[in-house]
C-alpha cells in the first residue's frame, strides 16, 4: 500500500509534505508548551517558510489555537481552576452593547486600571523570583535574560542581519528572547552544590 507523502491543499494552492506538517505541529506544540507562548507565534512563520501564503497560514493556525485552548481549559476545569465569572465577562466583551458601555469609562480610570494590572503582574513576577534562593547562578540567569530581552527589543537593528523569518519569530517580543536565554543559561550554567 502506497502512502502519499504530499497532499494538495486547494485553498493554499500548493502541495505540502505531510510528514513535515505533522512534525512541525508536534515541534510547535512542544515549543509552545516549554516557552508558554501561543503556537501561532511559532507556527505562522514556519508555514510561510514552507510556501503557504501568509493569509492562509495565519487563518489555518487558528485551528491549532482552538484545540490547544479547549484542551487547556478542560484540564484546568478538572483541577478546579476555571473562573466562570471571569469567562462570562470575557465573552461579554464581544457583545456590542457591553463594548459600548465600556467606551463610557473615562480615560483616567482606564489608565489607572492599566497601571494597577501591570504593576500587579510585575510584582507577582518579582515575588516568584524572590521565592527562590538568590544565588549567583539564579541572579545571572534572571539578569542576563531580562537584559537581552529588553536590549534586543530596544535596539531592533541588532537583528537586521538575520533573515526576515528569524526576526519575525525572535525580534517581535522581548519575552521570546528572554525565555530562550533563561532556558539556555539554566542548562549551561553549572548548578551550585
Amino acid at each position: 500500500m502506497n502512502i502519499p507523502l504530499y497532499m494538495y491543499l486547494p485553498i493554499a494552492g500548493n502541495s505540502v509534505n505531510m510528514a513535515a506538517i505533522l512534525g512541525l505541529g508536534g515541534a510547535v506544540g512542544l515549543l509552545s508548551g516549554i516557552f508558554g507562548v501561543g503556537g501561532g507565534f511559532f507556527m505562522t512563520p514556519l508555514l510561510i517558510m514552507l510556501g503557504i501564503p501568509p493569509t492562509v497560514a495565519a487563518a489555518s493556525d487558528s485551528n491549532q489555537i482552538i484545540g490547544a485552548s479547549t484542551s487547556g481549559t478542560l484540564a484546568h476545569f478538572r483541577l478546579g481552576n476555571v473562573d466562570f465569572k471571569m469567562g462570562f465577562l470575557l465573552l461579554a466583551g464581544i457583545s456590542p452593547k457591553f463594548a459600548a458601555l465600556l467606551t463610557t469609562i473615562p480615560q483616567c480610570v482606564l489608565g489607572g486600571a492599566t497601571v494597577t494590572v501591570f504593576s500587579t503582574i510585575a510584582m507577582t513576577g518579582m515575588k516568584l523570583i524572590a521565592s527562590q534562593d538568590l544565588t549567583a547562578r539564579n541572579t545571572t540567569i534572571v539578569g542576563l535574560s531580562a537584559a537581552l530581552g529588553v536590549g534586543i527589543s530596544q535596539a531592533s537593528e541588532a537583528l537586521s542581519q538575520f533573515p526576515e523569518a528569524f526576526t519575525m519569530v525572535f525580534g517581535q517580543s522581548p519575552v521570546v528572547i528572554a525565555t530562550i536565554m533563561a532556558v539556555l543559561l539554566n542548562l549551561i550554567l553549572p548548578r551550585e552544590k
